[in-house]
């Protein structure tokens, strides 16, 4: 592995940073800002989710339509225009307290380009790149997630306390223009062409069979792209609703919250590792072998208010939403272009972050709802986990639907 980071580190570095950015437009990152901007606006809980679930929703909407200019346009272009939006969006959020009117578009430009294109860009570009590496390639620069994880909340927390919300979106906006624009112009200078021998691989799978390339509505013809929807969905449902509401849950639980957020280094820790080890199962057997496996930590983890109360679980719990996290990260940019191809991947994959967007535009309002309705955090996040064992179950019986895939459809074309 280390020849590979060498020979491709300008490539790997530009979508490590994009999934490092992506941090400034993800629910870990904005909901620090809840109590605050609530407070400004006198929101509750439902109402703050609603309207946080709605701008969301509204950047998922935005993302399925505009996602295929990937595609189109160099990686270059594509992640600089995503990089000076995600900056308007910071900016956008330090003002948000003038006026509630500002807080839906500050929200959606920072989910469109900070949650949505970011990753995007970065996940989708490394699903072209490489073929034979590319289990590799998409656990490296998935690392920016947990990268971004691993500090971030911690220096958001320190500069809401002293100097407030305005600066930190202001401060966010300033870094991603001053630094980030310039950063990535440099790396992506030079388009990454793949070898020769990556792309006869690219027309072989494992069976020896032609990889076709889908488009869109070829896989919306299919059922097994919705039965994988059942497992990839838990995680981002899942994750946002846990940190959307993390404060609420420190309030219920007596938890300490800064032993919360100083968690978020061991969930950074346990993604990390647990993303490469994915890699490299993926570059050894495959992308699907993974799915009835990786929501097995996040069950047991989103178990631990309901069963395990105490604050000395915290980090357990944070170890194994950690732990999904990391291999759904490589998962979700290895599976795709496994199954479906890599040569309309821009389209296909604006489509799936898109649902992935609009799931977690839904969970703020649910569990908000629930919670003002009266339904216990701790119960909501305990039928999640095993809604996550029923998800893995699931993964297990459509193996050999997955691994025929190619089969059926090449039958079918040819």
């Amino acid at each position: 592995m280390p020849k590979f980071i060498i020979a491709n580190a300008r490539w790997l570095s530009a979508g490590l940073l994009l999934c490092l950015f992506s941090g400034f437009g993800q629910t870990y990152f904005i909901s620090l800002s809840n109590d605050a901007i609530r407070a400004a606006h006198g929101l509750s809980h439902s109402q703050f989710g609603l309207i946080y679930g709605g701008a969301t929703l509204a950047s998922a909407f935005t993302l399925s339509n505009f996602g295929k200019l990937v595609d189109r346009f160099s990686v270059r272009r594509s992640a600089i225009l995503t990089v000076l939006g995600l900056s308007l969006a910071c900016a956008l959020m330090a003002i948000s307290s003038l006026t509630v009117v500002i807080l839906p578009l500050a929200i959606f430009a920072l989910r469109l380009f900070g949650q949505g294109f970011c990753g995007h860009v970065a996940m989708t570009s490394a699903g072209k790149w490489y073929t034979k590496n590319r289990g590799k390639a998409v656990s490296i620069v998935g690392l920016g997630f947990p990268l971004s994880e691993s500090f971030m909340p911690a220096v958001a927390a320190v500069i809401l306390s002293t100097a407030g919300l305005a600066y930190l979106w202001g401060g966010a906006a300033i870094v991603l223009l001053v630094l980030s624009v310039p950063l990535l112009w440099l790396l992506l200078s030079v388009d990454r062409v793949p070898q020769e021998v990556e792309v006869a691989t690219e027309e072989d799978v494992s069976s020896g069979m032609k990889v076709f390339h889908w488009t869109r509505s070829d896989i919306l013809k299919r059922p097994e792209f919705y039965l994988v929807q059942i497992a990839a969905l838990c995680p981002p449902f899942m994750v946002t609703a846990y940190f959307f509401h993390q404060q609420h849950l420190s309030s219920i639980m007596s938890w300490d919250m800064n032993v919360m957020v100083a968690s978020m280094t061991v969930f950074a820790a346990a993604q990390v590792i647990t993303s490469l080890i994915a890699g490299t199962v993926i570059d050894r057997f495959s992308a699907k072998v993974l799915l009835p496996a990786f929501l097995l930590p996040i069950s047991l983890a989103l178990m631990v208010p309901l069963f395990l109360r105490e604050g000395a679980f915290i980090p357990l719990l944070y170890v194994g939403l950690g732990m999904t996290a990391g291999a759904q990260a490589t998962l979700s940019g290895a599976l795709w272009p496994e199954l479906f191809g890599t040569r309309h991947l821009g389209d296909v994959r604006a489509l799936i972050y898109a649902i992935m967007v609009a799931s977690t535009a839904a969970s703020p309002f649910l569990t908000g709802f629930l919670i003002d309705f009266g339904v216990g955090f701790d119960l909501q996040l305990a039928v999640m986990g095993a809604f996550s064992l029923l998800a893995s179950g699931v993964m297990l019986l459509i193996q050999p639907n997955l691994a025929g895939l190619n089969e059926k459809v090449g039958q079918k074309q040819n």
